[in-house]
């Protein structure tokens, strides 16, 4: 499990001018709402390793909560992190989360002229606390032909892990870059020409 030291906060404290993101903490086991502030530092090299469906132990004044990353919120000028959400969860009770899903390997159909497409970028799942995968590789070697696809239904974590995404949803295919066909050009006549094809077919007035 990951790890992570806190400190207590002041409702109207600010402190993100000394290097500090403000959080709070609250779950099922805990009576009342805690307010938290963490260094910066510390909370996005955590972040970078367990990210949101990994349980974080964090400590606070000697006391160690297991918590995922329910929600947080950046600045929307730098995108630093300015609020963290922590759940702490009933350990023996399931969880819905997010998880990415990150595409390895060489699709082989992409040398047939085609591209990949990354269809689904997250699932849905439900498992207890400590069950809920990091993230989600998924092989794209088997897509040999623009017929093939990779769908939800292809993953399998056992018992531990429900997926509640639906299973037909494709997660990964290679679709056929079609060459684009130029249109054949009209040839016109120059302005010369016309006019002295009117000046030929014109005729005599009649006496």
């Amino acid at each position: 499990m990951y790890s992570l030291k806190a400190e207590l906060r002041e409702k109207k404290e600010k402190v993100s001018d000394a290097g500090y993101i403000s959080a709070i903490l609250y779950g099922p086991e805990i009576k009342e709402n805690i307010l938290l502030k963490i260094k910066e530092s510390d909370f996005k090299k955590t972040y970078r390793e367990a990210g949101e469906t990994s349980l974080i132990e964090i400590e606070i004044n000697n006391t160690k909560y297991p918590v995922l990353v329910f929600d947080y919120q950046n600045d929307p000028m730098s995108g630093n992190f300015i609020h963290i959400d922590f759940y702490s969860p009933n350990l023996k009770e399931e969880v819905e989360a997010e998880v990415p899903v990150e595409l390895k390997g060489i699709a082989p159909a992409v040398a047939l002229g085609g591209t990949l497409n990354h269809n689904l970028k997250i699932l849905h799942v439900k498992a207890l606390p400590n069950e809920l995968p990091h993230k989600i590789e998924v092989d794209v070697s088997s897509l040999v032909t623009f017929a093939d696809v990779i769908k939800v239904s292809s993953i399998d974590f056992g018992s531990k892990v429900k997926i509640i995404t639906n299973k037909d949803e494709v997660i990964a295919s290679v679709v056929e870059v079609k060459a684009q066909v130029e249109e054949p050009k009209v040839e016109t006549s120059a302005p010369e020409t016309i006019a002295n094809d009117k000046e030929e077919t014109k005729e005599e007035p009649k006496k």
